[in-house]
């Protein structure tokens, strides 16, 4: 399952992706435990930090993706 979510924050950030994979989400509706992988805007990253472990999962992977940092070649 992928879930993405709306854009919101300052410049610097606008470009910022972060794609956080979840294990052992509680969904009742469908099934117990499920493999799911978040994309949310930077500024979003704690906010969903937390609905993750509200609702019982366990982050196995977060990478953050585009902004000025990627932007700059490594010298």
């Amino acid at each position: 399952m992928k879930v993405s979510a709306g854009n919101r924050g300052t410049s610097f950030t606008n470009d910022r992706q972060v794609t956080i994979s979840v294990t052992g989400i509680a969904d009742n509706d469908y099934s117990r435990t499920a493999d799911v992988v978040l994309n949310v805007p930077f500024t979003r990253m704690n906010e969903t930090m937390r609905l993750v472990q509200r609702l019982g999962g366990k982050i196995t992977d977060v990478s953050v993706t585009g902004g000025v940092a990627e932007a700059a070649p490594a010298a």
